[in-house]
């Protein structure tokens, strides 16, 4: 969930699927239990949120109760951002390798070339 959601109809969400007693169902749970804390300040890194299991970024569907979970939110953030970085990553070695490889093409193309002067 990366983004900051604060409007009424996330809010009302949260207190439907999160209520007290819910537990953080992000599989790397950074807490010391995996119980949320309810009655902390806002924006509390052991406070109830709702992770998305398919991010929205990715083509989940943002309000869908079916796409939401209990978690902290700590470990919602953490989550979010992993895969965002883990996204990133992957997207920079798929370009080194595209640009990698038009170099070795350019690069043969430019042997062969010179094999066929006359």
């Amino acid at each position: 969930m990366g983004d900051v959601h604060n409007g009424h109809r996330w809010r009302e969400l949260v207190r439907v699927l999160c209520p007290p007693g819910s537990w953080c169902e992000v599989d790397e749970c950074f807490g010391p239990t995996r119980e949320i804390v309810f009655g902390l300040r806002p924006r509390h890194p052991l406070g109830p949120s709702l992770d998305h299991v398919v991010e929205v970024w990715q083509g989940g569907a943002e309000y869908d109760p079916a796409n939401l979970v209990p978690a902290h939110l700590g470990c919602n953030v953490r989550k979010s951002n992993r895969l965002r970085r883990e996204a990133r990553e992957g997207r920079q070695r798929s370009r080194a390798g595209r640009s990698h490889a038009i170099a070795a093409s350019a690069r043969s193309k430019r042997s062969a070339a010179a094999f066929n002067t006359p």
